[in-house]
């Protein structure tokens, strides 16, 4: 199965409690509906506001195919061992429009990634497991997406990789796929 290994760790940082969520997010938050993560990102206080702006941007960014962002999200997930990443964003991806053989594709290290995504797993893979990107990857990225859209993958890479490391540190809880439904992000 492709993917990441669960969680082997006994020792986590709760969820704060939904008083605390909602003195956070607000009035409108709904516990039943809010995903483990947002109610994580609520537990850094004043952090939690500029955070889930880059989540925004990240699922809103213009000239970025959300497939593409999908497969860098389980690339990382993969990468870099995220269960929590893996598992709420396989829905989120099928939502998007990739096909479970994509997943399949993307969730293996060795495996054959298909063609419109091997250039942002490659990418992905580079600057997760090395810190930078080839002058090959790099030169790629930018004939392909041009300047801009460059710059956004790779923030994109480096904002899920970020996560990657915030997920598996707090060793946020994993979702109930009833909870994933048919979100495209993880803020609808």
């Amino acid at each position: 199965m492709p993917g990441p290994t669960d969680y082997e760790s006994s020792v986590v940082i709760p969820l704060p409690d939904d008083d605390h969520v909602r003195t956070i997010l607000g009035d409108d938050y709904q516990p039943a509906k809010a995903l483990n993560v947002v109610k994580m990102f609520a537990g850094t206080d004043d952090m939690c506001d500029a955070t889930l702006g880059l989540v925004r941007a990240v699922f809103a960014a213009e000239g970025i195919d959300p497939k593409l962002r999908q497969a860098i999200i389980l690339r990382a997930a993969t990468i870099l061992n995220v269960p929590y990443e893996w598992q709420a964003n396989v829905p989120m991806s099928l939502n998007n429009g990739l096909t479970q053989a994509d997943i399949d594709a993307i969730g293996t290290r060795d495996g054959i990634v298909p063609d419109a995504y091997a250039l942002v797993c490659a990418a992905t893979d580079e600057l997760s497991l090395t810190g930078t990107l080839t002058d090959a990857t790099l030169q790629r990225l930018r004939d392909r997406h041009g300047d801009t859209g460059a710059r956004k993958l790779v923030l994109i890479i480096a904002w899920f990789n970020l996560l990657s490391l915030f997920l598996n540190g707090c060793r946020v809880p994993m979702e109930t796929t009833d909870k994933i439904g048919g979100r495209r992000s993880p803020l609808e």
